[in-house]
């Protein structure tokens, strides 16, 4: 759990750690590209740098660095190089492939950023499991919202028979609420219910949009 320092603290989900770290160079058909997300990489780049300038520390729990290594950088891998504008970004027609050894050194070259990032000062991992029942007021709070219009619009954008999301989402709104930190995510599970989640007081605050 948390070591009780004041000092003031952002929360950090999966998404946003590897955003600020997948911005590589790579020579592609012999012209030297940057690769990032586009959309993500540049805005939590910029809101690290101004978080950091301010005096924040930027923390993340212990379950978002497990899930990240066990799958989240091959997935976000993939799909980054799935993205037409990925390859129009590097010259390729949308139909084509982007080779499994560019995916391999992008994977690479991802998990390396992030390895440096977890020995910055400014940066925390914290050993954080919430009480059980924590996570059922979380759990029941998203199943309550199961017949509604937004939470079934919302199940089938991510094609899920599940109303809630993973153990650690849960675990991230829990620590938010207990730590009175902010959330940077992107992560339609949470932004989707922002509103309702804060007015339920089940975390402290989402930040949507750096």
């Amino acid at each position: 759990m948390d070591d009780g320092s004041k000092k003031r603290v952002v929360i950090y989900d999966a998404n946003s750690i590897i955003y600020y770290c997948f911005m590589h160079e790579e020579r592609i058909k012999g012209r030297a590209v940057i690769i990032r997300v586009m959309e993500y990489t540049n805005k939590i780049q910029s809101l690290t740098e101004r978080l950091i300038n301010s005096g924040f520390e930027i923390v993340t729990i212990s379950g978002v660095m497990d899930e990240i290594y066990k799958k989240g950088i091959a997935k976000i891998v993939e799909e980054f190089c799935n993205d037409y504008r990925t390859k129009d970004l590097i010259g390729l027609p949308e139909r084509a492939r982007i080779s499994d050894r560019i995916k391999l050194r992008l994977a690479r070259k991802t998990e390396d950023k992030i390895n440096r990032l977890v020995n910055k000062a400014w940066f925390r991992v914290v050993e954080y499991k919430p009480a059980d029942k924590d996570i059922e007021r979380v759990k029941s709070f998203y199943e309550s919202l199961s017949d509604t219009p937004k939470m079934i619009e919302h199940m089938k954008k991510k094609r899920t028979r599940e109303p809630y999301p993973s153990e650690v989402d849960m675990s991230l709104l829990i620590y938010s609420k207990e730590r009175e930190a902010p959330i940077v995510t992107n992560d339609s599970d949470l932004i989707d219910f922002r509103s309702e989640l804060e007015e339920h007081d089940l975390c402290y605050r989402i930040i949507v949009d750096p």
